[in-house]
């Protein structure tokens, strides 16, 4: 009840802060992203013709989004009838935008709707920069640390050495790239 108490006393301020923020055409990350993401669902018309100037979509640091900017991006790439090719490319243990709002459960959420939209989701796990003896070393060490606690933590995945770095005794002994 304190919570809602003082959201309703804060609520005009916030409302004044953003009317005077759009006189001044200063816009906040957040509402760039929450007028983007408004303006194609609430206008079809104009996502139609945003995807049809896209032919391929590559969202890099996937780890890092939310649900709002998810809700952009699906209706971007996940909607309508000429969708582009959508490339999504993120490692949810390297998530470290928390404070603004990273939220691996909308990052688990879309690739559940990447693959029921007929999407393929890969793994990266070989390393072309680590000798086998400290990957292993890794896995020996973090594997039984990091458990696994969805929308939290992601379980963990072994990195396995190129073939090529596997097969040089050198690189084995020495670490040298």
């Amino acid at each position: 009840q304190l919570l809602l108490l003082l959201r309703q006393t804060l609520q005009p301020l916030l409302g004044e802060v953003q009317r005077q923020l759009r006189a001044r055409g200063v816009q906040t990350y957040a509402a760039l992203l929450r007028d983007a993401r408004d303006l194609v669902q609430r206008h079809p018309e104009v996502a139609a013709r945003l995807r049809r100037g896209i032919d391929q979509l590559l969202v890099d640091e996937f780890q890092d989004t939310d649900a709002l900017q998810c809700g952009l991006l699906r209706t971007l790439a996940l909607e309508g009838d000429e969708r582009p090719v959508l490339f999504a490319v993120g490692d949810p243990k390297q998530s470290i935008y928390g404070w603004r709002n990273a939220d691996l459960r909308a990052f688990d959420r879309f690739r559940v709707e990447i693959e029921r939209e007929g999407g393929e989701v890969l793994g990266l796990s070989v390393n072309f920069r680590s000798p086998p003896v400290l990957l292993e070393e890794v896995r020996r060490i973090v594997a039984p640390a990091m458990r696994e606690e969805p929308g939290v933590q992601p379980p963990f995945e072994p990195l396995l050495a190129a073939p090529a770095l596997a097969d040089d005794p050198g690189f084995q002994a020495t670490g040298r790239e």
